[in-house]
């Protein structure tokens, strides 16, 4: 049987089908990652089975990092949107390379009418905003210990001082506030007293979870981050200064101080 010869067009033809098949199998077994923000919807809508979403704020980050060998680039999608008129959910999307991961550090948050979240600095307020023009935010933190006793499988709570932090809100969106409440210079970690904690100390600090058989006065090795959802109340305001209407929401502590 004669081989069959190519000429130069039919070559190039055959590579290009080759390695659209290829990227083809690469695509699939990477699980049909979205690479756009209409794509990131697409994939909302389907898992969870919800109408048409409608993106009301995106922002975008860079994360880079060294693994020891070379430097690594993880880009971040953080992503509120509206389903219907009144459903409201945040959710965030990383890429690495060409894998991307759904949900990756923020669990899907969904919201009925408002929706309040926050990331790196920032408090989120979605809703209804037409005839809004100003808006301030209350968020009030609470010392909450939880003990964990091993020997007989019992939980207590300890609940000492609280304290509310109010926010000035911008609008960034038709049916967006933002509430900045990060102190410029803000460290990861820093020893002031507690006189001085603003709300992403009191959200780290005061939230706490031990177990009694680990716990030592002199080390608090033992010491976890209690989750909690601190009250958000939310004050609407006209043009002429008059309410509209208030907002009763919550908002995660872990939000409010872990950076991603």
């Amino acid at each position: 049987m004669r081989a069959i010869h190519l000429n130069r067009k039919q070559k190039i033809l055959r590579n290009l089908l080759v390695c659209g098949l290829l990227g083809l199998v690469v695509y699939i077994l990477l699980g049909f990652p979205p690479y756009t923000v209409r794509g990131m919807l697409a994939r909302i809508e389907r898992d969870y089975l919800l109408p048409d979403l409608e993106p009301i704020l995106v922002d975008r980050t860079e994360f880079r990092y060294s693994t020891g060998f070379w430097n690594e680039t993880e880009y971040n999608t953080y992503l509120l949107a509206r389903a219907g008129d009144d459903t409201y959910l945040c959710t965030m999307y990383s890429r690495r390379f060409l894998k991307v991961r759904a949900e990756y550090r923020r669990n899907l948050k969904m919201g009925k009418g408002a929706l309040c979240t926050a990331r790196d600095g920032t408090l989120y307020v979605a809703g209804h905003f037409g005839d809004v023009a100003s808006a301030t935010a209350e968020v009030t933190a609470q010392k909450t210990t939880r003990y964990y006793t091993q020997s007989t499988d019992t939980y207590e709570v300890v609940r000492g001082e609280s304290r509310t932090f109010t926010l000035q809100g911008e609008k960034a969106g038709e049916e967006v506030f933002a509430f900045q409440y990060r102190e410029e210079g803000h460290g990861w970690w820093r020893d002031i007293p507690e006189s001085e904690y603003d709300l992403e100390d009191a959200a780290r600090e005061w939230y706490n979870v031990y177990v009694r058989e680990l716990v030592d006065e002199t080390d608090d090795g033992s010491r976890g981050v209690l989750h909690a959802d601190l009250p958000v109340h939310v004050t609407l305001y006209g043009e002429d200064g008059r309410v509209l209407d208030t907002l009763d929401l919550t908002v995660d502590n872990y939000e409010l101080f872990f950076r991603y």
